[in-house]
């Protein structure tokens, strides 16, 4: 039987998010939204938890969110900002394999998903359980 080389995905949920909560880390404790616009018309992108359990959702009008009442939080997250992030991912993640890609911002799957390859790596990382948590340990970390 032909043993197949393993595969990993790393996914950052919700990577513009993070990428607002880490410029406002006080946000973290109120409904917040990354919005494509700053005004009543923008779309809703991104939400977290506290924005959610609102009712907050993807999709609506930044106006439905200012309408709930709750001390919403909005920002908007250039794609560039995002397109960087994704870039020093990729950078962290090529020093743990040289076969790493980034699904795409715009794929189901959306920024912050990356697809690693684990083939050749035995004398770094004799198992595949030590290259995830070596993978895992970087992701956190940085």
């Amino acid at each position: 039987m032909v043993q197949s080389a393993p595969l990993a995905c790393v996914d950052l949920p919700a990577l513009p998010l993070q990428l607002l909560l880490r410029r406002h880390p006080q946000w973290g404790e109120h409904p917040a939204v990354v919005v494509e616009r700053d005004e009543p018309r923008g779309r809703i992108l991104w939400v977290n938890g506290r924005a959610r359990r609102l009712g907050i959702l993807p999709g609506q009008a930044y106006a439905a969110a200012l309408a709930t009442g709750g001390s919403v939080r909005a920002g908007v997250v250039e794609h560039a900002d995002v397109d960087r992030a994704v870039a020093d991912v990729l950078e962290l993640l090529r020093g743990l394999t040289p076969e790493v890609e980034p699904a795409g911002r715009d794929g189901l799957a959306g920024p912050g998903v990356f697809w690693l390859a684990g083939s050749g790596l035995e004398r770094l990382w004799p198992t595949v359980g030590q290259w995830a948590r070596a993978v895992h340990r970087a992701v956190v970390e940085a």
